[in-house]
């Protein structure tokens, strides 16, 4: 019993020390019945939610984000390799709750509900633990006078997709064998074995004491074996009060290191508290050497999309993560693709294995999802997914990011070889029209519109263009001069134009944008890849006409058409139009939590408006770096930290009473950048070894040793 007192007293401590800092509370006053309205935790592997049950109970829902099925490969890869659901405890009180909130730390990473019933204040407190897969869920019963019960209730092992009227599902499936309860040495456990091999184990024991009980638990997970029960048992085993205390000073330090490697500063409390929020979300959802994140991350529910969708998903979610300097978090989607290039490659047609990689629209975590667009061969059976051709290259433009933004050699010479098998599965689809012009010569469909299946649609041209235009760059870097580079110079300067019409861009050759369309997929040559762009006035009407008739018909945009668009009116400077778009969306879309709905949880959203408040502040395109280049107007007050940027410079600036200050940029790779600074009259200072011009536009070009830092102010 001293034992327990002792450890109590430790995590007091540890809690009073995190709380007596001055540090942001996501504050939920009433949580509600689901996911979205609840209050959550996360190491990058397991996770939780804290959500109401019913009027006497709260639920805590657990995750582990690399449990999938794993079946063989086939067609119903949705249902043999889905992303399944673990359980949830349920704290059964035996009274009505009167009412019932949760804050979520977020520096400190841990929530608490506080629950209000007849009978006191009872508190739940949940921490994931960074460093291990622990969970802690602790239960302060000092001003609670009543009874609880504390139960895991199991979901059950099968596709979530088995649970919707209008997935067609297959009629073979069959499902995984029921799962067992039992215990040992004291703990509590439960079984859940696969039919394709190995199984999970969620294992927890209880720590109880007379003002505080705490729960510690893991889950276990193995593809092959049965081992993982025994391993999951000896690694709770391990954890005493001790080990709790170790780890939860562990768990402080790795998030406040995570959090000093970039800040920003906005005046504006919804969207400061909405940005944090979602950088809290990152680390919760992934780490470095964690799973990737999927549509879900830890938090699960009920939902069509138990896997990774490629064809726009998986690149938002990841798109805040390098401007954040947060290349570790990345780190998580670079090895997912590179432990699964075989699979990559056999993605594509047979023809084309020898040279080739693709993905289709959605896959497991071994990144299995055939694409199988091929020259004379008929594929009218197959689905929209199997006919999208530039899902996979779309991808490596987080790789590519990756690069750019690190500089590390290894790095490009993993990611320069990726980028020429997925243009070479292009290039395998190429033929010259009557014109001269390279083409697509077989249709392809672009995500997701309806009538989306056709020639050279935009989606895939401007994917092309910035894949041939990212190699020919890269080995220009290098000086090598790649046997392909001849190639992808004459196709690239030989190219179709981007098919248009009198509304601006069209979906494809011949199929204009004529009904509602949530995805910006034939707009993808504006954003993300600034193909066409505000510095090309020529291109300014077209620009605007393009995303204004899209953004006309409202009757099926959904949440990152308003960051899409959002983004897009950055580029342009405008701020204040980027600004109402997010508004919209955090008014319309955005849930208590930041969550996001699509018929189930789909992650993306809210890190992609985290995204476009960052363009806001900070740009990078045509070879320019712009501060502050479109910050709404009522923003008078703002300022980041250690912002990252192509070439490896950290940036920081402040802007007050809606003038830039100060500009602060720091070298991490010898090299150049030309910076749009925002400052009329400027004064530089270079510290290390580096220097400047200025050109004819007021351009401030620095040249900048590793290590060297240049400041830019006003001319007083």
């Amino acid at each position: 019993m001293r034992n327990l007192y002792i450890f109590f007293i430790s995590i007091l401590c540890v809690i009073c020390r995190a709380q007596g800092q001055d540090k942001p509370i996501f504050h939920i006053p009433q949580l509600g019945k689901n996911i979205y309205e609840g209050v959550f935790t996360g190491n990058g592997l397991l996770g939780t939610m804290t959500y109401l049950k019913s009027s006497q109970a709260v639920r805590i829902d657990i995750g582990r984000t690399d449990i999938y099925d794993h079946r063989e490969k086939n067609r119903e890869k949705l249902f043999d390799k889905a992303r399944l659901s673990l359980g949830h405890f349920s704290i059964n009180l035996n009274v009505d709750i009167d009412s019932i909130g949760g804050d979520i730390f977020i520096q400190q990473a841990y929530s608490q509900t506080n629950i209000k019933t007849s009978d006191g204040m009872l508190h739940i407190k949940t921490t994931t633990l960074s460093d291990d897969n622990i969970i802690l869920i602790e239960v302060i019963k000092k001003d609670y006078h009543g009874n609880y019960s504390f139960d895991w209730c199991p979901d059950s092992a099968i596709s979530p997709r088995m649970k919707f009227d209008y997935t067609q599902k297959p009629t073979y499936y069959t499902r995984n064998p029921e799962g067992k309860s039992g215990t040992s040495k004291g703990f509590s456990f439960y079984n859940q074995e696969l039919l394709a091999g190995g199984g999970y184990a969620t294992v927890y024991k209880k720590m109880l004491g007379m003002d505080n009980d705490v729960y510690v638990v893991s889950v276990g997970y193995n593809q092959v074996n049965k081992s993982y029960l025994k391993e999951t048992i000896d690694y709770v085993d391990h954890f005493d009060s001790k080990d709790i205390t170790i780890a939860l000073e562990k768990h402080q330090n790795w998030w406040r290191n995570y959090y000093s490697a970039s800040s920003l500063s906005l005046p504006d409390k919804i969207y400061q508290r909405f940005y944090d929020m979602q950088l809290y979300k990152l680390a919760s959802a992934t780490r470095t050497n964690k799973p990737a994140i999927d549509l879900q991350g830890p938090w699960t529910s009920v939902t069509p999309w138990p896997a990774y969708w490629m064809n726009l998903n998986m690149q938002l979610t990841y798109s805040p993560v390098f401007t954040s300097n947060h290349l570790d978090i990345a780190n998580s989607l670079i090895q997912m693709i590179d432990q699964n290039v075989s699979n990559l490659r056999e993605n594509v047609p047979v023809a084309y294995r020898y040279n080739s990689i693709a993905i289709g629209r959605s896959s497991a975590n071994d990144l299995w999802s055939p694409v199988l667009l091929e020259k004379g061969v008929s594929i009218s059976y197959a689905s929209d997914g199997e006919k999208e051709l530039g899902n996979l290259l779309w991808l490596l433009h987080s790789y590519y990011s990756y690069y750019r933004y690190g500089m590390q050699e290894e790095v490009y010479d993993r990611l320069f070889p990726l980028l020429k098998e997925a243009v070479n599965y292009y290039l395998h689809l190429l033929e010259k029209n009557e014109s001269g012009k390279y083409h697509i010569a077989v249709k392809t469909y672009s995500p997701e519109y309806k009538y989306g299946y056709a020639y050279d649609t935009n989606y895939d041209l401007a994917i092309l263009r910035w894949g041939l235009r990212s190699l020919i760059e890269l080995d220009d870097e290098k000086n090598r001069k790649d046997p392909l580079y001849d190639r992808w110079f004459d196709v690239l300067e030989n190219l179709i134009d981007f098919p248009q019409g009198v509304n601006g861009y069209l979906i494809a050759k011949d199929v204009p944008y004529g009904e509602s369309h949530r995805h910006y997929s034939h707009l993808m040559m504006i954003y993300p890849f600034y193909e066409i762009n505000w510095d090309q006035k020529e291109n300014r009407v077209l620009i605007e006409r393009s995303i204004k008739y899209w953004q006309s018909k409202n009757q099926f945009l959904q949440g990152y058409s308003f960051t899409g668009a959002a983004s897009m009116y950055a580029m342009m400077g405008r701020g204040d139009d980027a600004l109402a778009s997010l508004d919209n969306l955090l008014k319309s879309y955005i849930k208590k939590n930041t969550l996001y709905a699509e018929s189930g949880p789909v992650i993306e959203t809210p890190l992609a408006a985290m995204t476009s408040i960052q363009e806001l502040c900070l740009q990078y395109w045509n070879g320019k770096l712009r501060i502050f280049p479109a910050v709404p107007t009522s923003w008078k007050d703002i300022s980041f930290k250690r912002f990252l940027t192509d070439g490896a410079f950290l940036v920081s600036a402040k802007r007050k009473n809606g003038i830039t200050q100060t500009v602060e940029i720091e070298s991490q790779h010898t090299g150049t950048i030309r910076v749009e600074s925002g400052i009329s009259t400027p004064m530089i200072v270079i510290k290390g070894k580096g220097k400047y011009e200025i050109d004819l536009d007021g351009i401030i070009v620095f040249t900048l040793n590793k290590g060297s830092r240049a400041v830019v102010y006003e001319k007083k």
